[in-house]
C-alpha cells in the first residue's frame, strides 16, 4: 500500500513539475514545435482547460496573467493533499 501512496504522490509532483515547466517556458520558448515543448503543452493542457473553462464561465479572464494557471496548479497540489490523506488513513486502517 505504501508504494501506491508513493506512486500517486509521484505522479501529482510530475504533473506540477511540468506545469512549472510550462510556466517558465512561456517566458522563453516562442516555437512549440519541438519535441519537448510540444510534449510538455499537450501534457498539461488537460489539467488547464477546467480551470480555464470555469473562469470563461464567470467572466474572470480579462487580463494580461493566466490566473486560470495559477488556479489550477493550487487545485493541484490540495488535490494531492486531500488524495494522500485518503490513501494514508485506508492504510491505517488495515
Amino acid at each position: 500500500m505504501i508504494i501506491i501512496i508513493q506512486t500517486v504522490d509521484m505522479m501529482f509532483r510530475v504533473i506540477l513539475l511540468a506545469l512549472f515547466a510550462r510556466a517558465i517556458m512561456s517566458w522563453f520558448v516562442r516555437d512549440y514545435s519541438h519535441p519537448i515543448p510540444n510534449f510538455i503543452y499537450k501534457f498539461t493542457e488537460p489539467f488547464l482547460i477546467p480551470m480555464r473553462m470555469l473562469f470563461e464561465r464567470f467572466n474572470l479572464n480579462r487580463s494580461m496573467i493566466d490566473f486560470s494557471f495559477i488556479a489550477s496548479f493550487i487545485a493541484i497540489q490540495i488535490l494531492n493533499k486531500i488524495v494522500i490523506r485518503i490513501l494514508v488513513k485506508i492504510y491505517m486502517m488495515m
